[in-house]
């Protein structure tokens, strides 16, 4: 099995990167040669106790991490630093609050077989993609109106994650490159936010791993957004928090 490194996107959350760190480490980490372990801590949410509450968490469990801790938060400066730093062939990518829902092992690097295939993102229990109705490639189809009725092309483009993944390494060294750190990172891959990249992955493919057709990862975030009040929304291709209600 290759090594590979891992990146983590972190915010001020202990309780949530515990057990993060607990189910993932028991469940997929523990499976895994890991060379290098990355995280990126930014300053929101939570206080300098909660900052040094996930810095204790992380090299608790990999004493030799690497934690990014910027100045102000960006996600998308997280995941270009992140996926800037790494060196290995492959690389896990993480964030802070999800927890495995079955055990995660060696099957996952099978769908690297194909030279074209880039990401091996996690069938999410939040996800709506079908995959017995519509496979394990993740995509989108390209339609056209005609007399004002929406018919399909026979084109597709590739639908990439910032969700839990494994990727080859290359591919996010490139992503990185190619990215506008100001913005959210996954809305770069579509709707002409970033051309270069959109260009860079059209002729890629993204992957479910979902061995027996259903989830195999679950996010915790969204609970700890309710219990907060509050929700994240994309603003001129960024994220923002705002308040419920």
């Amino acid at each position: 099995m290759p090594k590979i490194d891992v990146c983590i996107v972190a915010a001020r959350r202990p309780d949530l990167l515990a057990a993060t760190l607990e189910s993932l480490s028991k469940r997929m980490l523990d499976h895994f040669e890991i060379e290098n372990v990355h995280m990126n801590l930014d300053p929101i949410f939570g206080d300098d106790d909660a900052h040094a509450a996930c810095l204790e968490l992380v090299r608790g469990r990999f004493p030799a991490a690497i934690v990014f801790e910027p100045e102000t938060p960006s996600f998308g400066g997280a995941v270009c630093r992140l996926w800037s730093a790494t060196k290995a062939d492959f690389v896990l990518h993480l964030e802070d609050d999800w927890v495995a829902l079955t055990d995660i092992g060696a099957n996952v690097f099978s769908a690297f077989r194909d030279p074209t295939i880039a990401q091996v993102s996690f069938h999410t229990a939040e996800q709506k993609w079908d995959v017995a109705k519509k496979g394990h490639f993740h995509k989108r189809n390209e339609y056209m109106r005609l007399f004002g009725i929406k018919i399909p092309k026979f084109t597709s483009f590739p639908i990439f994650t910032t969700s839990p993944s494994l990727l080859r390494g290359a591919f996010v060294r490139d992503c990185a490159r190619l990215m506008d750190p100001a913005k959210d990172p996954e809305k770069q891959f579509y709707y002409g936010v970033n051309p270069a990249l959109e260009e860079y992955v059209r002729n890629k493919k993204s992957y479910i791993f979902s061995p027996e057709k259903r989830p195999v990862i679950k996010d915790i975030g969204r609970d700890w957004q309710k219990e907060k009040k509050i929700k994240k929304v994309i603003r001129d291709a960024n994220s923002v928090w705002e308040p419920v209600g």
